[in-house]
């Protein structure tokens, strides 16, 4: 039957034979969710809004710096006052200023990601 030849008798081959043959006649029994396509494809539409929405507030929250950055080098290249000034506030005011930002990027981060359960639990 086998031209193997070592040591592994013909009985032993009979019974490893006998036991695949019955291996394979059993049935599969592996049971997938008839929704399993669906429920993968929403999870990474999920991963892929989240990652959507913190890189345009990473985006957003860059722009903003920039923006002010060009501000207080414009207003201290043309030598304002008002640079100064700015300048006086922020340093005095740093930490509520800081605080603000801080919980406006918290509220719209939250925000983004209540809307896209809402949208999701809107679906079902």
């Amino acid at each position: 039957m086998h031209s193997y030849k070592g040591k592994h008798s013909e009985e032993e081959f009979q019974n490893v034979d006998k036991l695949l043959k019955e291996i394979l006649e059993d049935d599969f029994e592996i049971n997938i969710p008839i929704d399993f396509a669906d429920n993968v494809v929403e999870k990474v539409e999920k991963r892929k809004s989240i990652q959507e929405a913190l890189l345009r507030h990473l985006m957003m929250s860059l722009g903003l710096l920039v923006i002010l950055a060009f501000t207080v080098a414009f207003l201290f290249y043309f030598g304002l006052q008002e640079a100064n000034l700015l300048l006086e506030f922020v340093i005095q005011f740093k930490y509520p200023i800081a605080f603000v930002l801080f919980i406006i990027t918290a509220i719209q981060l939250a925000d983004s990601f209540l809307l896209s359960r809402t949208k999701d639990q809107l679906g079902e």
